[in-house]
């Protein structure tokens, strides 16, 4: 067979069966090129994706590729546009249709000895890279529906908190969703937030078209199960499209601005309990510098209108519905010079009478960096300005990046969490929550973003209560402890509790409190103890305030604040003396009452039915 002949067969029999004489001279020819048929896979958010890409070069020097893709539930044809090879080179492109609106993947190729590496990209959100080789890979192995651990549930995360504050999930519902899903999320959460139907770009394509397809259906669907619905978001730098500032006039993007508010929020209006008005206008980074200033992102908004932008807003949105909770939200805001910018942005705004109600602080951290400390200042130095706050976009991924960055997403390994992996984001998640409940008087909402491990913008990094199947995973089990706790520890003992000066500065909210198997003994603890155990136990303080006082009461808020930074104290007399000294406060003691205090801890961490169990480190006294 000449060679002009083998290059034709190349181009229109790709998929045809070649005899071995004549698959070995095409391998031969292709081990030079990256012409012909590579077989490659793809991690994704709905299951492992085989590709077969099919390369040809026709006589004219023109660049062709197709493919075949079988993913967990169907098979597709795509035809790639913009075909182009350049020797050990190529790239090409697929154009997707949803709707109305068109996605471009971009995939590049380079060969990297006998395969050929293939990146496959989508918009700025970074590339996944795969290696594609002349051979069938080896088929997918079967999903395993098994979870890592099984977890049981006896209360609904909605109703343990209910009385503190709702919890939510964020998602496009009910559209494309399983009836299984759609039953996880009305039966688990009281709030929803819609993940990106509202976004400008989706709600509000052209100036003259709107699309309230999705938006009507989640509005409908949520008060058909009784859900309380967040808006989110009318003004934002990312999502939105380029004809609100064509023309780049100030007074027509401001009137663009306002028709925009206007009918998005106006349509809802009395619907809808509260909005994100403006998200993310804060820069990423900073320094002690951009610290003392507002620290802008240099946004089209910012642009046009200048930092008057957000004012605006705020004003449009209370008039467009007066009775909504108004939130400014933003990522990494708890922490560093852009939470001091966030401060000062916050300030001017009140200044300036912008009517905004909250702060939502995103909440996209990683297990084992949770900035514990930093979260809780945040919500307190929000709370001095009057504002309320919600946690808005909740996850707490086990691998990988965290942070509420838009365009920087990459698919993770589908390797499954360990059961290690799946306590420590459970004593995180547990910490989190403490901290919370401590300010559930300032805190309005707390939304997961997402409903589980595979309905996730944090794919592959398994950052939520419920794994890819549905299962609850430990995280829900050890939320769910921390009302569990108080309320078994009521039923047990019905002890007295005492919070002493907003129960202390420390990360952990504290209790004066008493058992009835400790007499005449006062109990400083953290009020929450599912935060403690494995990983974190409590120290013991005893406390003996002299041979002639039974009572802690002039010591309480010294005591009280020892123990919101994680000890158990013991001292020293009953509760009661507390709150109105009597005669018994004036008795004597003596040290072997701090001696039984001690056995009798000792004794409570050993037991499998106390609520001390396995909570105290027993060799620091």
């Amino acid at each position: 067979m000449s060679f002009q002949s083998i290059v034709g067969f190349c181009c229109i029999a790709l998929s045809a069966t070649f005899t071995l004489g004549q698959e070995n001279a095409l391998s031969e020819q292709n081990s030079e090129s990256v012409t012909g048929t590579w077989h490659c896979q793809f991690d994704s958010p709905f299951g492992l994706q085989t590709y077969r890409f099919h390369i040809a070069i026709n006589d004219a020097g023109d660049a062709a590729a197709h493919a075949e893709v079988d993913t967990r539930d169907d098979q597709r044809k795509v035809e790639f546009v913009d075909v182009k090879v350049n020797n050990d080179s190529l790239s090409f492109a697929e154009v997707r249709q949803f709707g109305d609106r068109e996605f471009r993947i971009e995939y590049s190729g380079e060969r990297k000895g006998k395969d050929l590496a293939i990146t496959r990209s989508f918009g700025e959100r970074g590339g996944q890279v795969s290696l594609a080789t002349r051979e069938l890979p080896e088929p997918p192995p079967k999903e395993d529906f098994t979870p890592v651990v099984e977890v049981r549930i006896d209360r609904l995360i909605k109703d343990a908190f209910k009385d503190s504050f709702l919890v939510g999930m964020a998602g496009d519902l009910p559209s494309r969703y399983s009836e299984e899903e759609l039953k996880l999320a009305a039966e688990h959460f009281a709030a929803i937030t819609p993940e990106n139907c509202m976004k400008p770009e989706r709600v509000h394509p052209a100036e003259d078209r709107w699309d309230f397809q999705r938006t009507d259906a989640l509005v409908e669907w949520a008060e058909k199960n009784d859900m309380t619905i967040h808006g989110h978001t009318l003004v934002w730098h990312a999502q939105t499209p380029n004809w609100f500032f064509e023309g780049r006039d100030p007074e027509t993007v401001k009137q663009r601005m306002k028709q925009h508010i206007d009918t998005l929020a106006g349509r809802y209006k009395g619907k809808l309990q509260s909005w994100d008005v403006v998200n993310e206008a804060i820069n990423d980074g900073g320094n002690s510098e951009t610290a003392k200033t507002e620290n802008l992102r240099n946004s089209n908004w910012l642009q046009t209108l200048g930092p008057e932008f957000l004012t605006l807003a705020f004003k449009f949105a209370r008039q467009a519905d007066p009775d909504a909770v108004l939130y400014y939200n933003d990522y990494n805001i708890e922490s560093g010079p852009k939470h001091a910018s966030s401060m000062v942005l916050l300030e001017r705004l009140l200044a300036e009478g912008a009517p905004i109600d909250a702060v939502g602080i995103q909440g996209h951290w990683r297990s084992g960096r949770v900035p514990f400390e930093d979260i809780e200042k945040a919500i307190t130095d929000y709370a001095s300005l009057g504002l309320k706050v919600s946690i808005t976009e909740l996850d707490v991924t086990i691998r990988g990046d965290s942070g509420g960055q838009f365009g920087r997403r990459r698919f993770r390994s589908n390797t499954p969490p360990s059961l290690e992996d799946l306590n420590a984001q459970a004593e995180d998640y547990a910490k989190l929550f403490a901290i919370f409940g401590k300010h559930e008087k300032v805190i309005e909402r707390v939304t997961f973003w997402g409903l589980n491990d595979r309905r996730t913008w944090r794919w592959g990094q398994y950052p939520l209560l419920f794994d890819g199947n549905n299962n609850p995973k430990p995280a829900y089990a050890k939320i769910i402890e921390l009302t569990d706790e108080t309320e078994a520890d009521q039923e047990a003992e019905s002890p007295k509790q005492i919070e002493v000066e907003d129960g202390g500065q420390g990360p952990y909210s504290a209790i004066a409190t008493e058992s009835t198997t400790l007499a005449g003994m006062t109990i400083y603890r953290p009020k929450y103890l599912s935060a403690f155990g494995r990983e974190r136990k409590l120290p013991i303080l005893l406390w003996w305030n002299g041979a002639c006082a039974n009572t802690t009461d002039e010591h309480k808020n010294f005591l009280n604040e020892i123990a919101s930074h994680g000890y158990h104290v013991l001292g020293i007399g009953p509760l009661d003396q507390l709150e109105r000294r009597g005669e018994s406060s004036r008795q004597r003691t003596n040290s072997s009452h701090l001696l039984a205090a001690l056995d009798w801890i000792i004794e409570q961490d050993a037991s499998v039915d106390s609520i001390y169990s396995g909570k105290t480190n027993t060799t620091v006294i």
